[in-house]
């Protein structure tokens, strides 16, 4: 699940520098305590960083998309 978020932060901050929690619980599907949760989770490991009710990813969190992504690709094109 924190792919999915992550992913939904870096498409709704294309356009701001700060996305919207309630464009990614849209995107996400999920209840807002359990994305509430997650954001806790996501920030206690530095992957993003909330101010003034926006989140945000840090390169800690597009890393690990980035190499999630690739993981999958690799999967993917082993045919597993």
């Amino acid at each position: 699940m924190f792919f999915e978020i992550l992913c939904a932060i870096e498409e709704d901050t294309a356009y701001n520098e700060v996305a919207k929690p309630t464009h990614v619980q849209h995107f996400t599907r999920l209840s807002y305590d359990k994305m509430m949760n997650h954001f806790d989770e996501l920030e206690q490991k530095g992957m993003i960083h909330r101010v003034s009710g926006l989140v945000a990813i840090t390169a800690k969190g597009k890393k690990f998309v980035e190499q999630y992504d690739q993981l999958i690709n690799l999967i993917e094109s082993a045919g597993l």
